[in-house]
């Protein structure tokens, strides 16, 4: 019984090296469950000079990551839900649409784990133990894994923009502890007289990011490589 219960511990607190990814997303044009991480090669877009400029507003803006346990006592592990009011940037919203831009932050000091109405959400049991999901943030905040205090913000720039306005393909370039990705996600976008709203889902391997997914007991109790990203940003004209 210890070694499962020192097993069950370390995993809560090797699951947040999922959290690295919090801000990617990543996806060549396929299934979603198949979308890659790329080196960078481009050039973040210039900002378009004529266009409407919208600001984030980050309170009504939403990120949700969902982390799961994996292997054969994945039972013995418990899923984790982060997110939170953390999104900031701009968009420019130019004619033709293939023109706009975006460039985003995420405040990682500002990320929350495991509300328990984002678990219910999920399908989880809404509550776990305080201890748990404190030393859980700690752990993703921590210079083993997101290095908030050396990196308090991943930035997110637009690279590209294809397909139509209700669904484009977005190539962007993420910049996270110091390290650039580059990945294209697909994001539905409708605009009223003032207001943008883009949604999106991805899912998202570690392992595209040379990051091992943690694991004990021989890989019995583990951390899955897959991460699923829902994303809800609105923004409002100025």
């Amino acid at each position: 019984m210890h070694t499962i219960a020192g097993a069950m511990k370390i995993l809560s607190c090797g699951l947040l090296l999922a959290i690295l990814l919090a801000g990617c997303q990543a996806q060549p044009r396929g299934p979603v469950d198949e979308y890659l991480t790329r080196a960078p090669t481009d050039q973040p877009a210039p900002w378009p000079e004529s266009a409407r400029h919208y600001l984030i507003d980050g309170q009504a803006s939403k990120l949700r990551i969902v982390v799961m346990p994996a292997g054969t006592l994945a039972r013995f592990g418990h899923p984790h839900v982060i997110g939170g009011p953390v999104l900031a940037g701009e968009i420019a919203l130019a004619e033709p649409f293939s023109d706009s831009a975006l460039r985003l932050t995420i405040d990682v000091n500002q990320l929350v784990v495991d509300k328990p109405d984002w678990r219910i959400a999920e399908g989880f049991d809404p509550e776990l133990p305080e201890s748990a999901i404190a030393d859980t943030r700690e752990n993703m905040l921590s210079a083993a894994v997101l290095d908030a205090a050396s990196h308090p913000s991943i930035l997110i720039e637009s690279t590209g923009l294809t397909g139509p306005p209700w669904q484009s393909d977005i190539a962007l370039r993420v910049s996270l502890r110091g390290v650039a990705r580059e990945l294209t996600v697909p994001v539905a976008v409708s605009v009223s007289e003032h207001e943008l709203v883009a949604t999106g889902r991805l899912v998202l391997n570690q392992s595209d990011f040379g990051i091992e997914p943690f694991s004990a007991l021989g890989g019995a109790l583990a951390v899955a490589d897959r991460l699923m990203i829902r994303f809800r940003i609105v923004a409002f004209e100025e």
